[in-house]
C-alpha cells in the first residue's frame, strides 16, 4: 500500500458537521500518481502532474517512452511503499489512484512549500509587537529593538531573529483529516489549511491513524449517498441483460375461494320481503278453464 500520494491545491471551501460547526476545508485535485521507478522494497519513484511532452528535456522524455507511461509527469519524487497481507509490489508503469490510497477519516500530513513574501520586517515575520507607541518615539513602532549585548560577546548571536526573506519554506501540517474522497473527480478534502498558493504541488503521508468527522452533506453542497433499499416482501426480482424489473407475485387459490364465498353470504343476506315478492312471482299461473269464467256470462256446468 502506498502511504505518500502527490497532490495539487486547488482552494479552500467550507463544510458543516453533522452538529452546525463550520470547518475550513482545503480542496485538493488528487490526479493518478504513476510509478516511474523502484528504488527499493520500500521506496518508489512516482510522477505526479501533467506535462506536455514537448516541454520535457529529452534523457526524461525518453525515460517515460520506455517505461510505457500513459501520461506524461511534470515532476518525479519519491514515495513510501508498506505490503499488506504480501501484497505485490506495483511495477515501473502502474497508475496509483487516490481513492485505492484514502479513505474517509483518515488522519494525514501535508507537506509544501509556503507562499513567498519577499522581504519582511520581524513584525511580520516573527510576531514581534513593536515599541512603545508613547515616550517620545515615532519611528519606532516596528523596530526590532535591541540585537544583542555590548563589549561582551561583542557580535550578534547566529539565528537571531531579524527582517529578511520570509516564505518559501518547506512546512509540513500534521492532524489533518480526509472528510470527502471524490474518485470521479479525482479530488480529496481535507479539513483545514495546508501550505502552499493554489496550483502548487504538495505531498500527503497516511499516518495510519483514524478519526471520523460525519458530514452535513447537504449543507456541504455534496451529494447524498444513495442506499439501496431492500426488496419489498410480495415481489420478485427477474434480471435481465441490463435491467432489473419487478414483478408482482401471482395471488394464491385461496384468495379467489374467499371471494366467491362472500359473494354467496352477501345473497343469502337479501331483505326477507324481496325475497317473498321473488318467490310469487315464480308461482305458475292458473288455467283459465278451471278458474276463470266464460266469455258469456254463463257458468260452466
Amino acid at each position: 500500500m502506498l502511504t505518500d500520494f502527490y497532490v495539487i491545491k486547488t482552494g479552500m471551501t467550507q463544510a458543516w458537521t453533522a452538529d452546525g460547526k463550520r470547518l475550513a476545508v482545503t480542496r485538493l485535485q488528487a490526479r493518478d500518481n504513476i510509478v516511474s521507478a523502484v528504488i527499493s522494497p520500500t521506496i518508489l519513484e512516482v510522477g505526479y502532474g501533467s506535462k506536455k511532452e514537448k516541454n520535457i528535456k529529452k534523457p526524461l522524455r525518453s525515460r517515460y517512452q520506455q517505461g510505457g507511461f500513459s501520461f506524461t509527469p511534470a515532476r518525479l519524487g519519491g514515495a513510501r511503499w508498506v505490503s499488506q497481507n504480501d501484497e505485490a509490489q506495483p511495477k515501473v508503469g502502474a497508475t496509483i489512484a487516490a481513492d485505492s490510497v484514502f479513505a474517509v477519516g483518515d488522519v494525514i500530513e501535508v507537506r509544501g512549500i509556503t507562499k513567498g513574501r519577499g522581504f519582511a520586517g520581524a513584525v511580520k515575520r516573527y510576531g514581534f509587537h513593536g515599541g512603545p507607541k508613547t515616550h517620545g518615539q515615532s519611528d519606532r513602532h516596528r523596530a526590532v529593538g535591541s540585537i544583542g549585548a555590548g563589549t561582551t560577546p561583542g557580535r550578534v548571536w547566529k539565528g537571531k531573529k531579524m527582517p529578511g526573506h520570509y516564505g518559501v519554506e518547506t512546512k509540513t501540517i500534521a492532524g489533518l483529516v480526509v472528510i470527502h474522497v471524490d474518485a470521479e473527480n479525482q479530488e480529496i478534502w481535507v479539513s483545514g489549511p495546508v501550505p502552499g498558493h493554489i496550483n502548487s504541488f504538495l505531498l500527503i503521508h497516511k499516518t495510519g491513524r483514524e478519526r471520523q468527522i460525519e458530514l452535513n452533506r447537504k449543507a456541504s453542497g455534496l451529494s447524498e449517498v444513495v442506499v439501496a433499499e431492500d426488496v419489498v416482501e410480495g415481489t420478485v426480482e427477474t434480471t435481465a441483460e441490463s435491467e432489473t424489473v419487478a414483478e408482482p407475485v401471482a395471488a394464491p387459490e385461496v384468495e379467489k375461494t374467499t371471494e366467491s364465498t362472500e359473494k354467496t353470504e352477501t345473497t343469502e343476506a337479501k331483505n326477507p320481503e324481496v325475497a317473498a315478492v321473488e318467490e310469487t312471482v315464480a308461482e305458475p299461473e292458473a288455467t283459465p278453464a278451471k278458474d276463470a269464467p266464460a266469455a258469456d256470462g254463463s257458468e260452466s256446468k
